[in-house]
């Protein structure tokens, strides 16, 4: 019995989802809400409208009274459309949303229970049903929201409607509730599985099966929106390169060079800050696009803290079972110096890749506005030019 009730918990709350996944996802469904709702509204609105329009075969010709239904349909689709609230914000612009969402449901509840005293509430419950089905990450908001709206309904057709109308509109929400405690978790089911489905394409479209880095036209289409917006800021493209990366094929096999290469996409990404982009350029070769910088120093820190991780002989002998340790050579652009597209900038960044290959390797240079300038560093981590 407890573990029915604990089944029926999760089904309500989560929709019989993993909670971990639940919260992941849910992320996801703040935009997905907004753009719902922006599509839906126009439906709910000529919902109320046309039941303005319903009003005249029951009450005349109330043309003051459709016009008000049309007000209020404009003013809905000029908040959700016209406006074009961006989706970058929709967790903010949702309060937005949920706010006018029940303000539209309160005055079709009034139309419906008040100006409406001898026809059903069909469009109060349609309205209802609409929104359960559009907020569905959220089922347990909506028993509550759709709770209080039919005991409101239940309340007005008592108070202002014959008794057969309100036995048929005490009928339909007792059919509403009784569904939408089976249709919100449901719905909800379906929504996260379709977000789960499309980041697992996503994923396999975007990422590389064996570092699990972005694929190089991820990188070069997120350094095209980022220099489009990077006026007042610099960013950096890192071009790396596994040193004498056949030695580890032709010495050990294919099998211990791709456990290299994965060891160094890890390093890669543990060297690199959050916020940048990493990937796999092609075979050994890899980039990583840092899109907001400070000064140059702080794209060394960063080229140094990768080159520390990928020469730790113990972690890399730790991961890679491998006894021989890798280097990596970096070159590195900045933007706008070193050129004011993604193209310009990773020819900068291999331009100055190649000088440390000639220079040694295991190293990193840094492409500057007026040429090339060496950095050198020794074992103690101190930086030359």
């Amino acid at each position: 019995m407890q573990k029915r009730i604990a089944s029926l918990q999760r089904f309500i709350l989560y929709g019989s989802i993993d909670k971990e996944i639940y919260d992941e996802a849910r992320k996801e469904t703040d935009v997905t809400n907004l753009r719902t709702v922006k599509r839906i509204s126009v439906l709910g609105m000529l919902m109320f409208f046309l039941n303005g329009l319903f009003s005249i075969n029951m009450y005349g010709n109330n043309l003051g009274f459709v016009l008000d239904m049309f007000f209020a349909g404009t003013v809905g689709i000029i908040v959700f459309i016209a406006l074009g609230i961006p989706e970058t914000r929709a967790k903010s612009a949702l309060k937005l949303v949920y706010t006018f969402s029940a303000l539209f449901l309160f005055g079709l509840l009034l139309v419906d229970g008040v100006v409406n005293t001898t026809v059903p509430s069909v469009c109060f419950i349609g309205c209802l049903i609409i929104f359960v089905v559009v907020f569905t990450d959220v089922p347990w908001h909506l028993f509550i929201i759709s709770g209080c709206s039919s005991v409101l309904l239940i309340i007005f057709s008592a108070s202002c409607k014959p008794m057969s109308i309100f036995l048929i509109d005490l009928m339909d929400v007792i059919l509403f509730n009784l569904i939408s405690l089976y249709l919100c978790p449901y719905m909800m089911q379906i929504k996260f599985a379709d977000i789960l489905t499309r980041r697992k394409i996503e994923n396999e479209r975007d990422m590389d099966a064996l570092t699990q880095l972005y694929h190089k036209d991820v990188v070069r289409h997120t350094v095209n929106e980022t220099l489009a917006l990077s006026a007042f800021h610099d960013c950096a493209l890192m071009f790396l390169d596994v040193d004498n990366f056949k030695h580890f094929n032709d010495t050990f096999g294919h099998a211990a060079g791709d456990a290299i290469l994965k060891y160094i996409a890890d390093s890669i990404r543990q060297g690199c800050p959050d916020i940048a982009t990493v990937g796999r350029y092609g075979g050994d070769e890899f980039i990583a696009f840092i899109p907001e910088i400070d000064d140059v120093q702080q794209v060394r820190d960063i080229a140094q803290r990768i080159l520390d991780l990928v020469t730790d002989r113990e972690r890399c002998l730790r991961i890679t079972d491998v006894p021989d340790c890798p280097s990596l050579s970096i070159g590195i652009a900045i933007y706008p110096k070193a050129g004011h597209s993604y193209n310009e900038l990773v020819q900068a960044a291999d331009k100055i890749l190649y000088e440390v290959k000639n220079h040694g390797k295991n190293n990193y240079m840094v492409y500057g506005d007026t040429g090339i300038t060496m950095i050198k560093r020794n074992k103690y981590g101190y930086y030359t030019s």
